[in-house]
């Protein structure tokens, strides 16, 4: 399936549901964040996907073709080409914040005391099929 698409948004908020590893990682998280396609052309469209997260469960996980005005606690934003690494574990999400691989968007004090969840979170998309 194609990622992001609402298939996609669909069967990742039903893989976070079931992942043990993610609802101990963010039981105290309350929050939701965009999950931002940035485009290479600034007038394309930026696909994304918005999670409603709250102790370790996600209740909704919304696509939208291009979510550059959801509002939103939190943005990551990456390339498609960088989507697509960090979703065959090539690489880190909280490193790829750190080297610009990535951009996150809201209170960075509160992101980071949530790096497991945030790690629970990739590991738990790359489980989700997803075409290239």
């Amino acid at each position: 399936m194609q990622f992001p698409s609402a298939e996609w948004a669909e069967a990742y908020r039903h893989a976070l549901n079931e992942s043990p590893a993610y609802r101990e990682a963010a039981k105290a998280w309350v929050g939701d964040i965009l999950l931002l396609v940035r485009p290479d052309d600034a007038n394309a469209p930026a696909p994304g996907v918005h999670l409603t997260l709250a102790h370790g469960e996600c209740s909704a996980a919304a696509y939208h073709p291009d979510a550059r005005e959801v509002a939103s606690e939190f943005v990551y934003e990456g390339s498609p080409e960088n989507w697509a690494r960090l979703m065959r574990r090539e690489v880190d999400p909280v490193k790829a914040i750190l080297d610009g691989t990535f951009r996150i968007k809201g209170n960075l004090a509160k992101a980071m005391r949530f790096t497991r969840a945030a790690k629970e979170l990739v590991e738990t998309a790359a489980r989700v099929p997803s075409d290239p």
